[in-house]
């Protein structure tokens, strides 16, 4: 398959169900950087056509500290959100919820959410938005035989998917934006004006941009299970 027909293949694959919920968690690291922090967030996804939804997502500053507990929905009329450092909220509109919700969570409520139609959270196609999709290859991500696909977003080839190659769903999403390391040419230009002396040139290494990656696993994937609405009730 044609990398084309595998995005295509695995949009409509999301546009097909009525409903679906997944479990997984997050990474964030720079590159070249060991993974030794552990899990900093897990979520679970719950959706039901047309307009009930549940995201919840635990997440730690670092491995010690306590999970802290987060939620945002709909109960088909009314959106919601809970942090763990705030009670419930009635928010205007479920868009809003997530869009609100999106840097808390590292972005790992909308890779998933903007996959559903009903919610119009996206007013650009997917493919739109994606250039120059390569088909890596096919290797595991999460114990499923996966198509691995790149794409370009805002830098060349800045995200990979994995998409499984029996039903099409997402199970891994890895994305990356440039950072800068080591010492900036302003706080150099500053050093030399206060201690002139013994202060020398920036190094290749001070001077090269680092890439910073969030990767999100979805280990359990599940389409068209029964969810009654009460399983999208606000929490308490």
């Amino acid at each position: 398959m044609s990398p084309e027909e595998i995005v295509i293949s695995m949009l409509g694959r999301y546009a097909s169900y009525s409903t679906y919920q997944d479990s997984g968690f997050l990474e964030n690291f720079l590159e070249g950087e060991e993974r030794s922090q552990g899990r900093l967030l897990k979520f679970r996804t719950w959706y039901k056509k047309p307009y009930f939804f549940r995201f919840e997502w635990i997440d730690r500053p670092f491995p010690e500290a306590p999970w802290r507990e987060n939620t945002i929905g709909c109960d088909g009329e009314n959106a919601f959100s809970k942090y763990h450092y705030t009670g419930l909220k009635i928010q205007s509109s479920l868009k809003y919820a997530i869009a609100e919700a999106n840097a808390a969570s590292r972005n790992a409520v909308t890779q998933i959410s903007q996959h559903f139609p009903d919610l119009d959270l996206l007013p650009i196609a997917w493919l739109d938005r994606h250039k120059d999709l390569t088909l890596i290859g096919q290797e595991s991500a999460n114990d499923k035989e996966c198509y691995c696909v790149a794409a370009t977003v805002k830098n060349p080839h800045d995200k990979i998917i994995w998409v499984d190659c029996d039903d099409f769903s997402l199970r891994r999403i890895k994305t990356y934006t440039k950072v800068a390391t080591g010492i900036s040419e302003g706080i150099m230009d500053l050093a030399k004006k206060v201690a002139p002396e013994g202060i020398e040139e920036l190094t290749a290494e001070q001077k090269k941009e680092q890439r910073s990656y969030i990767e999100t696993n979805y280990e359990e994937v599940a389409f068209d299970r029964d969810l009654p609405d009460f399983n999208f009730a606000q929490p308490e």
